[in-house]
């Protein structure tokens, strides 16, 4: 953990691309408080129990010492909120909401969110209730991003997850221009959702590939036969 703590650190500092995942995030948290904040012992309860600063805490729904059943588990809707700017948003396509997986007993303590959005570190999604922290994105940084949820659950070959693609494309350098084109990665592109999506294409052409490696298959097996 500490290792990511650190990672994290060297990316808000020297304003590289950042993305964040689950525990990524928390780490994140950890991380501002204790460089910026100057709360030098911040940590998560789940490496610390004891530490003064605790920024990352247990659910109230995980009772300690039981781990069965006690996560926060499956789709879980986050609102984007509309009183800030958030970069991710505009990856999602502008959306009010978004809809993700989720698999965590931790969260970001909500005693602590004002002192660190005042510094800098928005926490520009939250769940349904504006209570768990779901997205966070740094001010005045090119891409650093985190989320508590998993995108990695959602995400195709032809229709890659909003918070991946904005890393590579903020790691390549075309970022601001995938934005001012209206996130699209061509002018035919859309990644909207239509009647004919990508997992049927997908599914498709991978059975297009088996009927034409049998019928390979079978016409060796002819020409070996025809030789005996």
């Amino acid at each position: 953990m500490e290792g990511k703590i650190l990672a994290a650190e060297w990316a808000r500092k020297t304003k590289k691309p950042f993305l964040g995942i689950c525990l990524g995030m928390q780490c994140a948290v950890v991380e501002f408080a204790r460089n910026v904040l100057g709360w030098h012992d911040a940590n998560s309860t789940e490496a610390n129990p004891l530490t003064n600063n605790k920024v990352v805490i247990e659910m109230p729904e995980h009772h300690p010492g039981h781990l069965g059943g006690t996560m926060r588990l499956g789709k879980r809707k986050t609102n984007f909120r509309t009183d800030v700017p958030s970069l991710l948003r505009k990856l999602y396509g502008d959306v009010d909401f978004v809809e993700e997986r989720h698999r965590h007993r931790y969260e970001v303590n909500p005693k602590v969110v004002d002192k660190l959005e005042e510094n800098g570190l928005m926490f520009v999604g939250r769940d349904v209730d504006n209570e768990r922290m779901e997205i966070l994105e740094l001010k005045d940084h090119g891409y650093y991003v985190a989320v508590q949820y998993h995108p990695e659950y959602l995400t195709r070959p032809m229709k890659p997850s909003p918070p991946y693609l904005g890393l590579i494309l903020a790691a390549s350098g075309k970022l601001a221009s995938y934005i001012a084109h209206g996130c699209r990665l061509s002018p035919s592109s859309d990644y909207s959702d239509s009647d004919y999506s990508d997992d049927e294409q997908i599914s498709e052409e991978l059975a297009e590939l088996s009927l034409k490696a049998s019928a390979s298959s079978t016409s060796l097996d002819s020409r070996l036969s025809g030789r005996k």
